[in-house]
């Protein structure tokens, strides 16, 4: 099985997620039997797009793009796994924009990740060095069941560049997780990738998949790169 991820980050409201759809429908991918495509979306988006998305049977699964690390109670505008629980079924943590922008630390996303699992979400956990063993470390000291959670590395060097790290210095790196984790869990490469570059990182011997950025805003690019690992 291999894996496409889209992230939308801070990008699109209800009325133009709706709109993605329609191009996306009037397109058409391939999705093929062997590929599962996610779009995590800001939390507004969630609902309205799940309730298209079901009208017009296109198989793509929604995440979410973050979550609280704290459980269900008096925190004002917090969002928890147990609200998301029955929006998503994935939902990214530990983005290095998160770690830089608001100081989440590798304690906070086990915590994250530890609360999914305890409401059936799977967690898509961002990695890059020089953190990737305090991470992992940290899922294991939360007795986390890393063969429950996905991964993926994501150097910042690439994110939002335009380019992307090289597919073999990737691979050394997603082996590396691999050995982390135990080689339980699916390992996926994300920044600046395309349709042009897409092939190169999955046919790699230890990439699962790919995170997607900015391509994945629009429906055209987004159906390229399907189509191009169908």
């Amino acid at each position: 099985m291999k894996y496409i991820i889209g992230n939308w980050k801070s990008n699109q409201n209800l009325t133009e997620s709706l709109i993605w759809i329609d191009g996306i429908q009037s397109i058409k991918p391939n999705f093929h039997k062997d590929l599962t495509v996610i779009l995590c979306l800001p939390f507004t988006d969630i609902s309205g797009f799940n309730h298209k998305l079901s009208d017009l049977n296109i198989p793509i699964i929604t995440g979410a793009q973050n979550v609280s690390h704290l459980p269900p109670g008096k925190h004002s505008g917090e969002v928890t796994a147990n609200m998301l629980s029955e929006l998503v079924s994935y939902c990214i943590v530990g983005h290095s924009e998160r770690r830089r922008e608001f100081n989440e630390t590798c304690e906070m996303v086990a915590e994250k990740t530890r609360l999914l699992l305890e409401n059936s979400i799977t967690p898509i956990v961002c990695l890059d060095i020089p953190y990737i063993d305090e991470q992992i470390k940290e899922l294991f000291q939360k007795n986390i069941d890393v063969s429950r959670c996905f991964f993926v590395y994501e150097p910042i060097s690439a994110i939002g560049t335009g380019t992307a790290m090289d597919p073999v210095e990737t691979n050394h790196v997603t082996n590396q997780i691999g050995f982390l984790t135990d080689n339980q869990a699916p390992i996926l490469y994300g920044g600046s990738v395309t349709a042009d570059n897409v092939n190169m990182f999955v046919d790699q011997g230890r990439i699962d998949g790919v995170l997607v950025g900015t391509d994945s805003l629009e429906p055209t690019l987004f159906t390229e790169i399907i189509n191009s690992i169908s």
